[in-house]
């Protein structure tokens, strides 16, 4: 099996380099965070490092049983390694060939129903909760490799130089050292807030952003904007409300669904309309009349589920 088909010897060398240089006191942050947004693979190539060397490290005592019992002739590899990374063992297990028994082969998910939370400790300092209908995925069940297939969770990340977070979200990717944050995402956006510390967020085209605390990132249709958030709004949904600022009532209204498990549109003609405010999180209609008296739309039953509509004469 291939597991790196798409990152060349280069940017492997490339991301070993910055292996140990981000354990130091002094490391090159900034420098490092270029190179991360540099190139999508860049941040690849680096998880892919750390993987393999977590993995070697977790079956050190197994890899040497297997050396002493059926030694492996491989070229050591170009570029230095700690311990058994200097084997032709572990030659091997990087490039995920000749040892596949020890290769995580499937993704670990975590995924919440509606009106369910959960709290998650990942491994490697990393703590999650998920709000309802919230789907999160451990790719090769990696704690430091997610994706966020739906939905918000909220993230308590231990900094670990040697250990960045990375997030898919959506066409967006979220790199994380050691902070405080929340992600929430829709098929109309992806919003990004940021209690403590900093993130960056890169789109799959376009310039990457920071967010820092006490900011949050909105992204739709191909635009992101940064604003502010106090840090007591980051994963408010935990306290039960859901606090906006500009965001198009189509995500206001998606997010009324996911959160009460009933079906709720939104007229096509405000759709658009930014809203700000604060609403309590309860059943679909409550939640729906919460949004109706602050912003003076009305509302109705339609098929089985409730549709916030245009203001007459509009």
């Amino acid at each position: 099996m291939t597991v790196l088909k798409d990152i060349d010897v280069r940017l492997l060398d490339e991301a070993l380099a910055w292996r140990a240089p981000l354990e130091s006191d002094d490391a090159d942050w900034d420098g490092y965070t270029l190179w991360l947004e540099a190139d999508p693979r860049h941040r690849e190539a680096f998880d892919a490092i750390a993987l393999t060397e977590r993995i070697v490290d977790d079956r050190a005592e197994d890899l040497r049983r297997l050396r002493a019992v059926e030694p492996v002739a491989v070229p050591r590899p170009a570029w230095p390694r700690r311990g058994l990374m200097f084997g032709a063992v572990a030659a091997a297990v990087a490039l995920a060939v000749g040892i596949p028994a020890f290769w995580p082969r499937a993704d670990t998910v975590y995924a919440t129903g509606s009106g369910e939370t959960r709290k998650l400790a990942l491994g490697g300092g990393i703590a999650v909760e998920l709000a309802p209908s919230t789907r999160l995925v451990a790719r090769y069940g990696d704690p430091s490799s997610l994706e966020l297939a739906q939905g918000d969770a909220y993230f308590v990340v231990a900094h670990d130089p040697g250990r960045p977070l990375s997030i898919k979200a959506g066409d967006y990717a979220v790199t994380d050292i050691g902070t405080t944050f929340g992600v929430s995402l829709s098929p109309q956006s992806l919003s990004v807030s940021v209690a403590e510390g900093a993130v960056s967020v890169v789109p799959q085209a376009g310039d990457p952003a920071r967010v820092d605390a006490g900011q949050r990132l909105f992204a739709a249709k191909s635009t992101m904007r940064v604003g502010s958030i106090a840090p007591t709004d980051v994963g408010s949904w935990r306290q039960g409300r859901l606090v906006y600022d500009q965001v198009p009532l189509a995500v206001v209204v998606a997010d009324i669904s996911r959160y009460s498990g009933k079906a709720v549109t939104v007229d096509p003609a405000v759709r658009d309309r930014p809203f700000s405010g604060v609403l309590a999180i309860g059943d679909g209609k409550r939640m729906l009349a919460g949004l109706a008296d602050l912003t003076g739309l009305p509302y109705e039953a339609e098929g089985g589920g409730l549709r916030l509509g245009a203001a007459a004469g509009r």
